[in-house]
This record gives C-alpha cells, structure tokens and sequence, in this order.
C-alpha cells in the first residue's frame, strides 16, 4: 500500500510544479505590466532630462540619498549581460542613461558627472558597429544612439577587449564610438583605486 501514496503524491507534486512551470509566462507578463510603465500615467509623470528618449525618471524632488554637487560623482559601472532581444538598446545601457538622468535632475551639472561604463561577457555584441551587427543580428544597431548620447553627456562607454577577443570579434569590427579597454576587470579595479563609486547594471 506505502509504494502506491508514494506514486500518488509523486504525481501530485509533478502536477503542481508542471502546472507552476506552465503558468510562469502568463506571471512574468502580469509582473511587467504592473511594473511597467502605463498608458495611463499623468503627463510629466515620467521624463529624460539628460539623455533624450532612454533612461525614463520619475523624479521626486523631497526623496532621499540623493546625488549632489560637491559630491565626487565618480562611477564605474559595469555591463555583463544582454537582456533583451537585439532590436532594442542594451538594458544596461539604459540604466546607465537613467542615473545620468537621475544626477542631473538632482542638480549636478554635467561636468561634475565622472561616468565610465565597462562592457563585457553578454553584453558586447552591443558594441559592435553598424555593420558588423548587422550581419550577426540582421537588423541596425540600436545601441549607437544611445552610446552617442550618453557620450554627448560625458560618459566613456567602453568594451573589455579580452571579451571581444572570446566573442571571436575583430578589433575594428567595435564601433569607433566605443573605447578599447584592456578588459573590464582591469578597469573596474583601476578606476575603484581611483575612488570611483561601482555599479553593476
């Protein structure tokens, strides 16, 4: 009798987890909604007041912890992965837009910003130039705008070149807006001797 409730409640729990696994889509979708941006935000609601269409904020000017002038403003921040399909800007790369979004909104003038982002692992085929990205993912690189903006405001966006060089990509195949590191480890603990805050995006 002991060998069948095993069975029963073996099958029982496959049915639960099968029935969680099969449901997940539906729950990751209803998250991104809530947590997404909606149509029914007030206008204002959300803004780019430093990099023009990437990095949305909703600033609030009585929060806390937030950054100032007189501050160092020294941040590194680190891209390792690639998180969303080839059509749309790296996520990291637009976190990176929303803290430059964030700083100037609280006040800090561009040249105070002392922003270098190191890019590795996943996230560097968004480094690639037009066309060499294009052959990989057959559409434009939607990367550059925003690299050009986020350059516009200061910011070094760089690629590890250890990384390039695992990704099998030639060094001129990376786009000429984008600066050769010796490799994102290198910069990240070079830049952190130098005082830089790190952030991984």
């Amino acid at each position: 009798m002991r060998p069948v409730v095993s069975y029963v409640l073996i099958a029982a729990v496959a049915g639960f987890i099968g029935a969680s696994f099969s449901s997940a889509p539906a729950i990751a979708d209803k998250i991104s909604q809530h947590f997404g941006a909606r149509d029914n935000d007030p206008d204002g609601f959300w803004s780019t007041p430093a990099i023009d269409g990437y990095g949305k904020i909703h600033y609030e000017a009585d929060a806390a912890y937030k950054p100032a002038v007189g501050d160092s403003n020294k941040v590194v921040f680190q891209i390792t992965k690639a998180e969303n399909g080839p059509k749309v800007p790296n996520l990291g790369l637009e976190r990176v837009a929303r803290v430059v979004n964030l700083y100037i909104a609280s006040g800090v003038p561009q040249e105070q910003l002392k922003f270098v982002v190191s890019v590795t692992g996943d996230g560097t085929p968004a480094m690639l130039n037009n066309t060499e990205y294009k052959k990989v993912f057959g559409v434009d690189n939607p990367n550059l705008k925003l690299i050009s903006e986020l350059r516009a405001k200061g910011v070094d966006v760089s690629v590890c070149d250890q990384s390039v060089a695992f990704h099998h990509f030639k060094h001129e195949w990376i786009d000429t807006s984008v600066t050769h590191a010796l490799s994102s480890p290198t910069t990240v603990a070079t830049l952190e001797n130098q005082g830089y805050a790190f952030l991984a995006m």
